[in-house]
């Protein structure tokens, strides 16, 4: 094209620039548009074209969706993940990414939404560590088929650690001997399954969810294998004892101890393993080996070569990979070296074509989740149960307000609906806490004294609520992190009692007062034949003066609670599993330091409307 242009221009003088005398003519004007266009087009014809990018048939997707872990990993998070794998799938997604950004979180949860991504109806997942996936973030990046990093990528530390609350302190620690035998299988099958299937190194892993694990990196001659060795491992295929320089992963001085297995813990295991066996990475976890292998579920065969003297001259050490202290945390550059990351990313378009898909759609949680993870914040859920409690007192104290009770069924619904969205409340909690409420209504209305009902309200209620913060797996906390959910539901609860407890103190103490409450309620003066309210009626001393067997005259209706003139004095009562009418006789049955109560006399039947 370039020769073609010199050729017309040029050499035949096509343009003919010459000045004349009389100005410029119109065909060398012609001429030099023509020059200009053909100048373009030929820049357009020439332009190379983006070279094609060669993509792995297992890996090619035309239609890729990405799905984001941002921020805490919670139940709620467990129940969005796997409604848009679902909703992925349905759409036709070909290939499904997971753009983690996390710093981990609850465990019951990590486990479920790896289980999720291993058991998705699309096959081809990638977690795309963007930027950081520590704790339960790596181990749902493990989980993926394969791993993209961004430039500036970290992946690890995943150690188990619980909440503690004493008298000395309040916040995190190691686990306990009880909680590493229950917490770390489930977690070590996990990651170990994890491996096996999308071609990680075994110990490698098993570093990443705990410390106490020292390894070194190794190197097949000819076939270019690496794989992570231990001590034991290392002396069988070098004869001698391994060196040991400043480790490749950082070594934490002072680093928390992992809770190592005891002397006489271990069991003894078959003399010959399967190749489906779990291959503790540490001597410290043989007392582990049965439980996880119980929990391997996948029965995917370990790559791992047997490392003992028959290996000898077959390998070449590369390195000091970790002294232990701590759990690793890989870079990127150290996820690429170790055969973690495919790829490094660093947006959209090129995540697109590193699938060479055509179109790629971001599904976000819902705006419904959103709201579902704030209400069910335990400080949110500490507010609402209080002013749920406070805003039924004030209802049943004074019926007919409409205000509290609408506030209190507001506080009720909120309370409960996120819960059941994200599958933390079952039909068990949602009886309780109605038989609960139920039962409590009875005590005040219906058969006031007896108590009984009272007790098993409170208590049906109580349970109802702590069990919507548990999934719904069953009655019983058994998985991962249940037990400490319901004693976090524990003591949210008491907290949302003891401060409701104080606010119906202060409000039965100055009902009148207050400047809402107090517009809402008419100024009756005593003696009329009106129903008062329970606040009202509430006095510092209401037995002041009376006794068991005293007789007196109703001066108000009792249904349940009024007023009754005993001689000269006026005195607060409760009618006894009747209501009774103004102007009746009554006769006192009981008398406690918070009541007194009283049965029509001379044969009057009392009210039963």
């Amino acid at each position: 094209m370039t020769r073609l242009i010199y050729n017309l221009f040029v050499q035949r003088n096509v343009l003919n620039l010459r000045w004349p005398a009389g100005g410029w003519s119109a065909r060398p004007l012609r001429s030099l548009c023509l020059l200009l266009a053909t100048l373009v087009l030929a820049g357009w014809q020439e332009a190379p074209d983006e070279p094609p990018v060669a993509v792995a048939g297992s890996r090619q997707a035309d239609l890729v969706v990405v799905i984001t872990i941002e921020g805490p990993i919670s139940s709620l998070t467990s129940y969005s993940v796997q409604r848009r794998i679902r909703r992925a799938a349905e759409a036709g997604a070909d290939a499904i990414v997971l753009d983690i950004n996390s710093e981990g979180g609850e465990l019951g949860a990590v486990l479920d939404i790896s289980q999720a991504v291993k058991n998705s109806p699309v096959p081809n997942t990638v977690a795309w560590v963007h930027p950081k996936a520590y704790s339960g973030g790596a181990i749902i990046a493990l989980a993926a088929k394969e791993i993209v990093i961004s430039p500036a990528a970290q992946m690890g530390d995943a150690f188990p650690i619980t909440g503690v609350i004493d008298r000395q302190h309040m916040g995190i620690r190691a686990l306990t001997a009880d909680e590493r035998t229950k917490l770390l299988p489930p977690l070590l099958a996990e990651v170990v399954d994890s491996a096996r299937r999308n071609g990680y190194d075994e110990y490698l892993v098993q570093a990443i969810v705990i410390d106490g694990i020292e390894l070194w990196l190794v190197e097949e001659e000819g076939t270019g294998r690496r794989f992570a060795v231990n001590e034991d491992e290392y002396r069988a295929i070098f004869g001698r004892d391994p060196d040991r320089p400043k480790p490749e992963f950082a070594s934490v001085p002072g680093a928390r101890g992992g809770v190592k297995g005891e002397a006489g813990e271990e069991q003894a295991g078959p003399a010959e393993s399967k190749a489906t066996d779990f291959q503790p990475a540490a001597p410290e976890l043989a007392d582990l080996a049965r439980a996880v292998n119980d929990r391997l579920y996948g029965g995917i065969d370990s790559a791992r070569p047997r490392f003992d003297a028959s290996q000898a001259g077959r390998w070449k050490d590369l390195g000091y990979l970790t002294d232990g202290s701590a759990p690793i945390v890989m870079s990127a550059e150290q996820m690429q070296e170790l055969g973690f990351a495919s790829a490094v990313i660093s947006n959209d378009e090129e995540l697109k074509r590193f699938f060479g898909a055509t179109r790629l759609v971001r599904s976000d949680q819902s705006w419904s989740e959103t709201a579902s993870g704030f209400l069910s914040q335990n400080m949110v859920r500490f507010v609402l149960i209080a002013v749920f409690l406070l805003a039924l007192f004030i209802e049943m104290s004074s019926p007919g307000l409409i205000l509290p009770g609408t506030v209190a069924l507001c506080a009720g619904f909120l309370l409960i609906a996120p819960p059941m969205i994200i599958g933390m409340a079952n039909w068990w909690e949602i009886g309780a806490i109605g038989v609960g409420l139920l039962f409590i209504l009875m005590e005040i209305f219906v058969l006031p004294g007896f108590g009984i009902f009272g007790v098993i309200g409170l208590i049906a209620l109580f349970a109802g609520l702590v069990g919507t913060f548990i999934p719904n797996d069953g009655l019983i906390p058994d998985q991962p992190g249940d037990t400490a959910r319901a004693l976090q539901g524990v003591v949210v609860i008491l907290g949302g009692l003891l401060t409701a407890g104080i606010g119906m103190y202060f409000v039965s103490r100055h009902f009148q007062s207050l400047p809402l409450l107090g517009r809402l309620v008419l100024q009756d003066r005593p003696g009329e034949d009106e129903e008062l309210s329970l606040t009202e009626m509430l006095g510092s001393d209401p037995a002041a003066g009376v006794s068991v067997g005293d007789e007196g005259v109703a001066i108000t209706k009792l249904k349940p609670v009024g007023k009754a003139e005993f001689g000269d004095r006026i005195v607060d009562v409760m009618a006894d599993l009747r209501f009774i009418d103004n102007g009746q006789r009554v006769r006192v049955v009981s008398v406690d330091a918070n009541r007194v109560v009283v049965e029509p006399i001379d044969g009057a039947e009392g009210l039963h409307e």
